[in-house]
């Protein structure tokens, strides 16, 4: 079950080498385009140059994924991050011409130009946003120094981490197993060997801790100093603007999350007693999977599982998941050398998706295949969409992801009739909420502690601490202060992107949305499913708000996300109600 990335290239060989040189070709066009010689007006500059970047997006996304796909099965394959070390180069090449083409267009009269240019009327949500973040780029030679610099600084420390922990080896039991492995073992059947996977693996980080501290450190160093150079009052301010996404928006939802912290503590303490622990319920047994649905899934159980439930909402999603199962589009099982976690890589330029998982056969690995199907439906729906519309913010880039989920895990809640069965799948589903929810919320917090100290080195002791200071404040007595992870840090690659900071909230934005368009969807199936796809293809396109508005939400009111966690706190009390009737 390794995936096959023939459709984008074969090897690094004749083929990919030609496509670099094309790649060079269509960057060397695009600077003489800046430059303007031929004395074009406006609109024909912006058209020209609007071309030009239809072309290095499709292009440069076809290079750039095969080298860091082919790196996410193998850590240390020199030949691939070589190759990413030159695309980074050659687009960084054009530094000083974006800028001088930000400048152009922050100076544009959008308004007359849409209405002579089809062209500019589908971009013009994009070239709005470039004017609006004109006014924090630096001077056209500080641009081209730090996007140079950048790769040596910020890009070497996120892959200082990437290969620590990909090729850490941890001992356990007497054999040396993967990180991903170890990890994996917290959702085992067995209490014993789930206390003695969490102190293995916290053992493990020991030797790599101070390095990882310091590729963290410097990552946020780096980040603080350039935010500071542009004029953003934090980095949070930055991402938010990345993001689409208002922070009054931000604001309301965190409250909403806060507000509902005591439901989720009142859950994790009655699975602490269920466990049989006489104090609030330890880190390590917060996978723990309970009820009496004690069955691993094979890969091709989870695979009619997934195919099952999609095809149950739509044909269309049925028959995607469909296209990426039957043309190895999924990498699906850990080893040796591979990066932990999952994710999907769209690749609209070739109408298709990628999908990394570290497949083990838990019920939440099901859940973790239908989350990364969604996203690659997402990315369905988008390349519809012009090629500059392709990305989307990242609080949108989970709705789909988040929606396919719930269809799974509601499918297997429906077709059970036992009792301790019902608790098994609800609680699976109810632990990945409260991660999305309140593992999110300590994230956040952590990170924001984070920034609020990135003038100087920061040691892994105080990361260590901050990082028990906001599971604390998110978990409240849910959990046993005695067995937190301190190490939640240094295990997660979101935190290691000068580029992606904060990659924490957007988790909360798509379970909370996802949810809400659930509740629709339930109402009136018919009108949703004529409206859902249209604004998926409006992610890229439009703010996280107008994108909301499109389906009656407002997103930016406390009382949204405050319904949204009031389903969620349905299946607590349901959780809770069978945990006492079932211990």
């Amino acid at each position: 079950m390794n995936w096959n990335l023939d459709d984008l290239y074969k090897g690094f060989d004749a083929t990919y080498d030609a496509d670099i040189v094309k790649l060079e070709k269509l960057l060397s066009d695009y600077k003489v385009l800046v430059k303007n010689e031929a004395g074009l007006s406006d609109l024909a500059l912006l058209e020209n140059y609007l071309r030009s970047q239809e072309d290095l997006e499709k292009l440069a996304t076809s290079l750039f994924a095969f080298a860091s796909l082919t790196t996410s099965t193998d850590v240390t394959n020199q030949v691939a991050l070589g190759y990413m070390a030159k695309l980074q180069q050659l687009l960084s090449s054009v530094t000083k011409e974006n800028v001088q083409m930000s400048r152009f267009i922050a100076n544009l009269d959008l308004n007359q130009l849409e209405k002579q240019s089809e062209l500019v009327k589908t971009y013009r949500y994009g070239l709005e946003l470039t004017q609006k973040g004109a006014k924090h780029l630096l001077s056209e030679a500080e641009e081209v120094i730090y996007s140079k610099m950048r790769q040596l600084a910020s890009g070497q420390w996120g892959q200082l981490q990437g290969l620590l922990t990909a090729n850490l080896n941890v001992e356990f039991e007497g054999k040396t197993i993967t990180l991903s492995e170890v990890r994996n073992l917290a959702y085992d059947h067995n209490n014993d060997i789930r206390k003695k996977a969490y102190d293995a693996e916290l053992k493990s980080y020991e030797p790599i801790a101070d390095a990882v501290a310091m590729a963290l450190s410097n990552i946020k160093r780096e980040v603080t100093e350039l935010n500071a150079m542009r004029g953003y009052e934090s980095a949070l301010e930055k991402t938010l603007e990345s993001s689409h996404m208002s922070r009054q928006t931000l604001d309301a939802m965190i409250e909403a999350m806060k507000d509902f912290r005591p439901h989720f503590a009142a859950y994790l303490k009655a699975k602490s007693v269920y466990l049989g622990h006489q104090k609030a319920l330890p880190f390590y047994d917060l996978f723990a999977p309970i009820g009496k649905l004690e069955k691993t899934y094979t890969f091709d159980e989870a695979k009619h599982i997934v195919l099952d439930s999609f095809y149950g909402f739509s044909p269309r999603l049925g028959n995607f998941a469909k296209k990426a199962f039957d043309h190895n589009w999924i990498d699906a099982f850990p080893r040796k050398g591979k990066r932990g976690g999952a994710f999907c890589s769209n690749q609209p330029q070739i109408r298709q998706s990628r999908f990394l998982l570290n497949f083990t056969g838990s019920l939440s690995d099901v859940s973790t295949l239908a989350h990364e199907l969604g996203h690659g439906y997402h990315g369905d729906v988008i390349q519809d969409e012009q090629p500059l519309n392709w990305d989307y913010p990242m609080p949108l880039a989970e709705t789909a992801s988040i929606f396919c989920e719930t269809i799974v895990m509601n499918k297997l809640f429906n077709e059970l009739e036992k009792d301790e069965e019902k608790l098994s799948v609800l609680e699976i589903s109810l632990q990945g909420d409260t991660q999305v929810i309140i593992d999110i919320l300590s994230r956040y917090l952590f990170e924001t502690k984070l920034f609020e100290n990135a003038k100087g080195p920061i040691s892994k002791d105080q990361m260590k601490s901050w990082m028990l200071e906001a599971q604390k404040e998110a978990y409240t007595d849910g959990l046993d202060p005695e067995f937190l992870h301190p190490y939640m840090w240094l295990n997660k690659g979101h935190y290691y992107s000068a580029g992606l900071n904060f990659y924490n909230f957007p988790y909360a934005f798509g379970l909370l949305f996802g949810k809400g368009l659930y509740s629709l969807y339930l109402k009136d199936k018919e009108s949703f499913l004529k409206n859902y796809d249209r604004l998926l293809g409006m992610t890229g396109k439009a703010s996280v708000e107008d994108v909301a508005a499109s389906m009656g939400i407002d997103v930016t009111k406390k009382d949204f996300w405050v319904t949204s966690l009031l389903e969620v706190k349905k299946d607590i009390d349901l959780v809770i109600k069978l945990m006492q009737k079932t211990v």
